[in-house]
Parts: C-alpha cells; sequence; structure tokens
C-alpha cells in the first residue's frame, strides 16, 4: 500500500470514516469552506525569554572581583565585575613602565646609531689608507704582474667597501635610520597597548544593556562564604551571572527540524501555551540565532512577544512549552480539512497527492500550503 494509502486508512481511523462510493460522491463545494489568514503547521518545542538577556561565564581559570551586588540594576556601559584582577593589575603596571621607559629607548637608540656611525667613520677611513698603500704598490715599476694583479683585485674589493661605508653615512641614510628606530619603539608600544586593551576588555566586564544583574547561585554561595572584597575562584565555563532586562519577552524555537525553515520568514507566526492559565501567547518572528559550537551550528528562531502578551509571559519565563507554528497569509485562502475530502477521488491521491486531488476536485484552484490536517487553496479566479 503507498503512503497515501496508508494516510487514508488513517484518517479513516482518526475521524470514522469509511471509504465507500457514496463517500465519493460527496465532495463539498470549495465556496463551502471558510476563509482563513493563517494555517497551522505544526508543533515544536520553546521558551519565554526576555528579550534583553545575557549569560556571562569565565573563558579562564581565575579569581573575579565583584563591584555589583546581586539584583541591581546596571546601565549600559557599567562596569560590574573584573576576571582575574591581579594579572590585569601587572600587564597594567608594565605598560605604565614601557611608556614611561619609551624616551630613554629612544635616546639609547639614538646613541647606539652614532656610536655605530663613529665607528663605521673610524673602519671606512682605516680602509682608505689600506686602499691607498695598495695604490702605491701598484705604481712600483718593479713588482711582478702577479702581484700587481692581485693588488688590483684587492683595491676594488675595497673600493666597493668604502662605497657601501659612504652609503650609510650618508645624511640621508642617517634620517631614516632614526625614522625607523622612532617606528620601531612607536610600534612595539602600541602593540602592547593593544594587547593590554584587548585583556581589560576581556577581564572588565561591563553590561551590554540597561538590566538587572543576577548572580549565578554558586557564585552568591561563595560570596557568603569569602571575606567581604576579596576576589573569588572560579573555573572557565563557570556561569558568573546573567543580565535581564524584562520591559520585552521573546519566544526562542530550537530548529531541530525543517518545520520552520520551510515557512517564508515573514509569514511565520507562532503561538506558546502560558504555563500558569494554559492562553496561548502570540509571537511574531524577529530574527534567526546561529551559535556554533565547534560541532555543528545551532539555530534558533526568535519571536518577538507583543505588549498585550507582556503580563502571561513574565509569569511563564523560562518555563519550556509547546508551541504551535503557523503560516500567515497576506490575503485570506479557503481552508480545507484533508479529512472532507480524503476519499473523493482516492486514485488521484495516491497518484499526484493534495495538490493533484485539490486541482482535480476543483479545476482551476491552486493549492498555496499543504498543512498537517488542513490545505490552503486559491479558487479559480479568485482576484
Amino acid at each position: 500500500m503507498s503512503v497515501f494509502g496508508n494516510l487514508r486508512v488513517l484518517l479513516a481511523v482518526c475521524f470514522n470514516a469509511v471509504p465507500s462510493l457514496a463517500a465519493a460522491a460527496e465532495v463539498p463545494s470549495l465556496e463551502s469552506s471558510r476563509e482563513g489568514e493563517r494555517l497551522w503547521m505544526g508543533i515544536e518545542e520553546g521558551v519565554i525569554r526576555p528579550a534583553s538577556y545575557a549569560q556571562i561565564r569565565a573563558d579562564v581559570d581565575g579569581y573575579v572581583a565583584l563591584h555589583a551586588e546581586d539584583g541591581k540594576m546596571l546601565r549600559e556601559g557599567d562596569y560590574w565585575a573584573t576576571l582575574d584582577p591581579e594579572q590585569l593589575e601587572i600587564e597594567r603596571r608594565a605598560l605604565e613602565l614601557d611608556r614611561s621607559k619609551q624616551k630613554q629607548q629612544l635616546d639609547k637608540g639614538r646613541e647606539d646609531l652614532r656610536d655605530a656611525r663613529l665607528q663605521m667613520t673610524l673602519e671606512m677611513r682605516e680602509t682608505e689608507g689600506r686602499r691607498g698603500s695598495l695604490s702605491d704598490v701598484m705604481q712600483d715599476p718593479e713588482i711582478s704582474a702577479t702581484l700587481r694583479q692581485r693588488a688590483g683585485e684587492a683595491v676594488k674589493k675595497l673600493d666597493e667597501r668604502i662605497s657601501n661605508f659612504r652609503g650609510k653615512l650618508d645624511p640621508a641614510a642617517e634620517e631614516r635610520d632614526l625614522r625607523l628606530l622612532e617606528e620601531d619603539i612607536a610600534l612595539q608600544l602600541s602593540r602592547k597597548q593593544k594587547q593590554f586593551v584587548a585583556l581589560e576588555k576581556r577581564s572588565c566586564l561591563r553590561a551590554g544593556f540597561a538590566g538587572q544583574l543576577r548572580l549565578s547561585d554558586p557564585l552568591k554561595e561563595k560570596l557568603a562564604t569569602a571575606e567581604p572584597g576579596k576576589p573569588l575562584w572560579m573555573k572557565i565555563g563557570d556561569l558568573l551571572g546573567t543580565i535581564v532586562d524584562e520591559k520585552h519577552y521573546e519566544i526562542s524555537v530550537a530548529a531541530v527540524g525543517p518545520l520552520l525553515s520551510e515557512i517564508p520568514r515573514d509569514q511565520l507566526l507562532v503561538f506558546i501555551q502560558d504555563s500558569q492559565t494554559g492562553r496561548l501567547i502570540a509571537g511574531k518572528y524577529s530574527r534567526t540565532d546561529e551559535i556554533d559550537s565547534g560541532r555543528e551550528i545551532a539555530r534558533n528562531f526568535i519571536f518577538i512577544i507583543p505588549e498585550e502578551g507582556m503580563e502571561n509571559a513574565r509569569q511563564s519565563q523560562g518555563a519550556r512549552n509547546l508551541v504551535h507554528v503557523y503560516r500567515k497569509f497576506p490575503r485570506p485562502y479557503r481552508i480545507v480539512y484533508k479529512k472532507d475530502i480524503a476519499f473523493a477521488a482516492p486514485d488521484v491521491l495516491d497518484e499526484s497527492g493534495w495538490d493533484g486531488l485539490v486541482r482535480h476536485l476543483w479545476p482551476g484552484s491552486k493549492v498555496i500550503q499543504v498543512g498537517p490536517q488542513t490545505i490552503a487553496v486559491e479558487p479559480k479566479d479568485a482576484n
């Protein structure tokens, strides 16, 4: 039996429908079906959370110094904790020392350049003296041709060396060497400054948005027994706390299957059940967050809860509940229940699926979307 054949049997059991010639003749008119702007597509799981919500964890083993109490309302940019404060202070002092030594390094470098130029000047003069002596020897008519040739080769090498000295002792070369020295010292200090800024950014924890600071339970337990003001030891990955802004809420749905991805983003609509009252809280698609775990990329679809659902959302935050997924159309279509047409033309359903069956029953009509229970159909000449 085909997949659609199995589906017909399942539908017959679910809806007490028994295939028969009489049933096949009772096809409702498309106009008798209700009009609707949304179609139920399935169920996922999701959680309600504040729209502005950040978890902060220790990125290395080390101490953490707190500068704000649990429950404090932070403004954006507020500095509330320092990771490994001792190491940060050491690096700060080292940078200040390097800054104070910059002029000293520059003066020392200039002095070394002057000494090097003086040494080259002396070596050049010595080389010029040797060159002059060899030239005098070559003027002696009594030396052998072999010795004269060797002396000539030596003179050429000395001339090359003298030319090299003069190039290095040129005033333009001296100015270039001084400029390179200054740039090198400035670059070293700039590199250290950037390294410190990066360390300070990782170490100094600031609020990325205005919200309430909620320290983690393990951190609060350590605070209860620790000496006041003393940094606390945390392991890499330990949760330090969260910053929460409860002015707005959203629904986060993990995309574990293809359901959410197959619906146009601008037509995604979800309803999550309020865990307290059972009422449905609507959510409108906002964005898709991607989280790279190193092994795979997880995708969460985020839906913003409108103002009228805020109070219910506040009472249900953090609880994982069922999420009903709908496709919301830009205009109304006829909503047809599958059970009402499943046995109207079994052979057509087997061969052409729901799309073929709809076109067979109502020529000129068009299937817009097939859901688990219903089908959105555009009638012929709908426009």
